[in-house]
């Protein structure tokens, strides 16, 4: 009964880029919807990333939860458009809300929010989907970039050691809405960044406060269930993680 009086009392916002993931976002949509019966106060905050496959039209359907709405005028990257919705978010929510972010591809399940919500308002500053935990699991991902996975968690580690941090670089996370401002004040944090955006919003905040409680979950990651290819340049997705690796910690 606690859980549920807490979570009532809060707005849950759902961060989602995307850039032409409309077919993946309609089974996305629908799965949220699902969970509307667990979590009240549900905000998605969709920010498209100029796609050409009439995601824009994914605004007009109704859905049990708030959508809120929004498209660049050309392509500017995940990390920019990660910073767009953050900064919508931050016009709305107050310190006690609750960020979730996630791919738009219908790989991470949206059956495990509930959980990660409940983990934030009862201690938890960041909670984490974790490929690196028992039970979790890795479906439809080629062994060349389970191995790469594999490999930057055991870099991340050696370099930059974290209580209960295994998982650098999944953006499946929930966050305390508070610690996401502080992200914000930091106006060329986004720049010049693409998928390795997930791993320098963790080494940032890690490397601001030693006593963040930082909780995993397992998860089964699904990219057998994705409709279409991925957005991700591996090279420069490798490059730019070496790069923050080696020189930009924030220690």
């Amino acid at each position: 009964m606690r859980y549920k009086r807490v979570i009532n009392k809060t707005m849950n916002y759902i961060l989602l880029p995307a850039f032409n993931e409309k077919k993946n976002l309609i089974k996305v949509f629908e799965k949220i919807d699902k969970i509307t019966k667990k979590i009240k106060g549900i905000t998605v905050v969709l920010v498209d990333d100029c796609s050409s496959d009439n995601t824009i039209l994914l605004k007009n359907k109704k859905y049990k939860f708030k959508l809120i709405y929004t498209r660049h005028k050309k392509n500017l990257g995940l990390s920019l458009t990660m910073e767009t919705g953050f900064k919508l978010i931050f016009n709305k929510a107050r310190d006690i809300d609750t960020v979730v972010t996630l791919d738009s591809d219908n790989t991470h399940p949206i059956s495990k929010i509930p959980k990660m919500i409940k983990k934030i308002q009862t201690g938890s500053d960041i909670v984490i989907a974790s490929r690196f935990v028992k039970s979790s699991k890795v479906n439809g991902l080629t062994l060349w970039r389970h191995f790469l996975s594999i490999g930057a968690k055991h870099l991340f580690k050696l370099f930059y050691p974290y209580n209960n941090l295994n998982d650098y670089t999944c953006n499946f996370r929930a966050y305390k809405f508070e610690l996401i401002q502080d992200i914000l004040k930091n106006k060329k944090f986004f720049k010049n960044e693409d998928f390795n955006i997930a791993a320098k919003i963790i080494l940032f905040l890690t490397g601001r406060n030693n006593n963040l409680k930082i909780s995993e979950i397992p998860f089964t990651l699904s990219y057998d269930y994705k409709i279409g290819q991925s957005k991700m340049k591996l090279t420069k997705t490798i490059l730019l993680t070496l790069r923050l690796l080696f020189f930009k910690g924030h220690r």
